[in-house]
């Protein structure tokens, strides 16, 4: 059964038609959330859509593409931002498991032992980070009035 909305007979490919116009390269399951939210948002357009000069296929193809750059940015989150004469681009996120030990380096070889016997490595950041902690610590209990706690 196809769903038809206004002048469109068939939704689904209206929606494959757009989604294969924006030449994303997504997995299987992101293309089918990427097709699911244009179906959703067709719904949406088909609701609103008042007739009158324009053709609801028309209006809704380019506002489509429009939300094809919304569906990335909550998908993938923003990467880019443009103002008056300069542009601003963040690198995207890359996530690296924290249990692969390809390079050797898993989550548990830095974790203590049951026995307590490995301590956890941290690097001269990380012992700078918490060494400038402690004194700010020690400050504040300082003007407090209360002394470090010893």
């Amino acid at each position: 059964m196809t769903l038809q909305l206004h002048d469109v007979r068939d939704a689904e490919a209206f929606v494959v038609a757009i989604a294969s116009r924006s030449q994303l390269e997504l997995g299987l399951d992101d293309a089918e959330d990427f097709r699911q939210y244009l179906l959703a948002e067709l719904w949406v357009l088909s609701t609103r859509f008042e007739p009158g000069g324009i053709s609801f296929s028309s209006w809704a193809a380019t506002t489509l593409r429009l939300r094809v750059v919304d569906w990335q940015r909550k998908r993938f989150g923003r990467r880019r931002w443009k103002f008056s004469g300069r542009t601003y681009e963040r690198p995207r996120v890359e996530l690296v498991s924290l249990d692969n030990d390809q390079l050797g380096d898993s989550l548990g070889s830095t974790l203590a032992g049951e026995d307590g016997g490995t301590a956890p490595v941290w690097d001269a950041v990380g012992r700078g980070l918490l060494d400038e902690r402690d004194r700010e610590r020690i400050r504040d209990l300082e003007l407090l009035g209360l002394g470090p706690v010893g």
